[in-house]
């Protein structure tokens, strides 16, 4: 499994060949190194990671760049909804669509599957995370109060597909 795409830059192209593949244990680390630059809250732990891995191996994909993994994203059918568990994308490669094929990768994986729904929880206020679902057709279904660790609130936010 394997695909590639070209992304534009708002100034500017940036040709890039992302290519999208299932996580490798090795690939851990890096995964790692991602999230620890990506979440000061509710970053996944490796023994998290790895028990995910285990339970979901098609629904845990990377996108690599020159053989660099620059972001990851683990989604997987439950109770018959297509659930966006975790993303994350290097920071140093935001705003480029990477996170956005990635959860396009996914939602085509899931109608494929006869999957019609998709869900995912997020911090209220994480603000950007927020708009970029929105952009992706994804709309605030729910509060769901004290989901994080700490107390902290999660939207839950839903799509058709």
């Amino acid at each position: 499994m394997e695909h590639s795409n070209s992304i534009s830059r708002k100034y500017g192209t940036v040709n890039m060949d992302i290519r999208l593949r299932r996580l490798s244990p090795s690939d851990l680390d890096r995964i790692m190194e991602i999230e620890q630059a990506s979440f000061t809250t509710d970053a996944y732990t490796r023994s998290r990671f790895e028990s995910l891995y285990r339970r979901h191996p098609d629904g845990f994909i990377v996108a690599e760049l020159s053989s660099k993994i620059i972001g990851y994203i683990i989604a997987y059918i439950s109770d018959g909804l297509g659930d966006f568990d975790s993303m994350a994308v290097d920071p140093r490669y935001r705003h480029l669509g990477v996170g956005k094929r990635l959860v396009h990768f996914m939602i085509d994986n899931f109608r494929r599957q006869g999957i019609r729904e998709a869900s995912l929880e997020v911090r209220t206020t994480n603000i950007s995370a927020i708009s970029f679902y929105h952009r992706l057709g994804f709309r605030i279904t729910k509060v769901i109060k004290g989901f994080y660790r700490g107390g902290g609130d999660a939207y839950q936010m839903g799509r058709s597909i």
